[in-house]
């Protein structure tokens, strides 16, 4: 390697290179004029619900959710945390990337209108409405000793091992548990870059829902955030699956970016 080359590869290079692109990408997509995306039922009639599952404070489950259906996540009681792993259905060596879903998007905001990624670049689901608009994509799910270091409970349930126990039920290992999406969690950075949780930001009754783009697995773990402050009651959360309407010409999540629209057609041009 270059001695020229290899003073350009450093951190701080990076770091300009990255901010370059995402001026430039946002500068782009700033002129698109604005798709419209219209909001989901808040009230899901009876006829288009497939299945609802109820899960305990500090449970799990998992739900198969074929491509064009959504998912619909509800956290009734203002729970600090709802954690999920997604998987495509038909290869689950395909998996949710936290990192892509970030970096495609040029920024750690989840919510309606965004989409999240696997690891090969194609769209696992859309956010086609939220409530909630608090969801960290960054710290991850609890572990045994986030929740003694916070509860002073070892033997408190924790998200790791209930992916663990989620992948298991699918013929999948450990190996297959990698960094999730953790819903109903207002986590933010402070000025020295430092994580914490903004209280009093989560209210009852706020939901979620993500639309399949192929067939998926997601497993989903009822337990708190590693950041939450304080006493954690032990509430159930719905998961509710239900019979969507398709998307529309200009759907807002596909249209949303040029980043976005290359993600979609990475994901068709696999099949679904």
């Amino acid at each position: 390697m270059s001695p020229s080359l290899q003073r350009e590869e450093t951190p701080e290079f990076y770091r300009r290179r990255y901010e370059q692109l995402m001026a430039q990408a946002r500068a782009v997509n700033a002129k698109r004029p604005p798709p419209t995306l219209k909001p989901n039922p808040r009230e899901i009639a009876p006829k288009d619900i497939v299945s609802e599952d109820r899960i305990p404070g500090g449970w799990y489950c998992t739900v198969r959710v074929p491509c064009g259906r959504t998912l619909r996540i509800v956290n009734d009681h203002a729970t600090p945390g709802v954690s999920a792993l997604i998987w495509n259905a038909d290869e689950p060596s395909e998996r949710y990337n936290p990192a892509d879903t970030v970096k495609l998007q040029w920024t750690a905001r989840i919510g309606r209108g965004k989409i999240l990624l696997s690891d090969m670049g194609r769209v696992l689901v859309s956010v086609t409405d939220d409530t909630s608009g608090d969801h960290d994509s960054i710290a991850g799910g609890s572990t045994s000793e986030s929740n003694t270091r916070n509860y002073r409970a070892a033997t408190f349930r924790n998200t790791r091992d209930n992916f663990v126990l989620a992948a298991s039920k699918h013929g999948l290992s450990p190996r297959d548990v990698g960094p999730c999406v953790t819903f109903f969690a207002p986590v933010s950075t402070d000025a020295e870059g430092r994580f914490f949780w903004r209280e009093n930001a989560i209210s009852p009754g706020q939901y979620i829902d993500l639309r399949a783009e192929m067939n998926l697995i997601v497993a989903l773990s009822n337990c708190p955030h590693p950041l939450a402050p304080g006493a954690w009651r032990a509430e159930e959360v719905r998961a509710i699956l239900w019979r969507s309407p398709p998307p529309e010409a200009g759907d807002f999540c596909r249209n949303a970016s040029e980043e976005a629209k290359r993600a979609f057609e990475n994901t068709e041009a696999v099949g679904r």
